[in-house]
C-alpha cells in the first residue's frame, strides 16, 4: 500500500524545453501521458500550445491501487478532504512577446482568426526556436455551502440554506444540483515533475 502511494517522484525538472521539430511528438505524448494518468483531455489547440484536462478525484487512503499521491501524507489528506485535481499543458516558444497584464484592461475579446491581433501572437506550429513546455497541476477541494462546524464539538454543528441556490417547487425538470463548491487550494509539484519525466522518457 505504501509503495503505490508514493508513485509519483518529487525529483527531476519541472519544465521540458524542446526543439522546432519535437512539437508535434511532445504535443502528442503530452495529451497521451494525460490519458495514460486516468484524465479526459477537453481542449486541445495546437496553435496556441495549450492542452487543459476535466478535473479527476485525487485518490485517497482506501485506493491503494490508484498510483497518484506522493506518499500516504497526501493520500491521507485526499480521505479526509474531497479533493481532485486538473492538467493544463503550455508550450510556449522561448522568448515570445506575451501580453502583459494591466490594472485596467480593456476587454476586446478573442483574437479572430486571420485578422492582425491573431496574426500577431506566436503560432507554435511554425516558430523556428527552441520551445518550453510547462505543466500545471491544480488541486481543487470541496467545500459544501452552509455547513458551520464547531470550534470543539461535532455535535453542535449547524447548517444554513441559500435559497438563492435553491431549485423552484414547481420546477419542471428533474435535474439535481451539485451542493459542493471547488476551491483551488494549490499546486502539485510531485505530479508536475512525474509528468514532464514521462513525456522526457517518451520523446527519448
Amino acid at each position: 500500500m505504501g509503495g503505490c502511494m508514493g508513485a509519483l517522484t518529487s525529483e527531476g525538472p519541472d519544465q521540458l524545453t524542446i526543439a522546432p521539430a519535437q512539437y508535434r511528438d511532445a504535443f502528442d505524448a503530452a495529451a497521451r501521458t494525460a490519458h495514460e494518468m486516468g484524465y479526459k483531455v477537453v481542449v486541445v489547440d495546437r496553435s496556441n500550445g495549450i492542452i487543459e484536462t476535466e478535473p479527476r478525484h485525487a485518490a485517497g487512503a482506501l485506493e491503494p491501487w490508484r498510483i497518484d499521491n506522493d506518499g500516504f501524507g497526501e493520500a491521507t489528506a485526499n480521505t479526509i478532504a474531497s479533493r481532485r485535481r486538473r492538467i493544463r499543458f503550455e508550450f510556449i516558444p522561448v522568448g515570445a512577446n506575451l501580453d502583459a497584464v494591466q490594472s485596467d484592461p480593456v476587454l476586446h475579446g478573442p483574437a479572430i482568426p486571420g485578422s492582425t491581433r491573431a496574426q500577431e501572437r506566436f503560432d507554435v506550429q511554425t516558430c523556428t526556436g527552441p520551445i518550453e513546455m510547462d505543466v500545471w497541476v491544480y488541486i481543487e477541494r470541496s467545500f459544501t455551502e452552509g455547513i458551520k462546524p464547531s470550534t470543539y464539538s461535532g455535535s453542535l454543528q449547524s447548517t444554513w440554506t441559500n435559497r438563492l441556490n435553491a431549485k423552484p417547487a414547481d420546477a419542471k425538470d428533474e435535474s439535481t444540483r451539485d451542493n459542493m463548491t471547488w476551491t483551488p487550494i494549490g499546486r502539485d509539484l510531485a505530479y508536475e515533475r512525474t509528468i514532464v519525466m514521462r513525456i522526457e522518457k517518451s520523446l527519448k
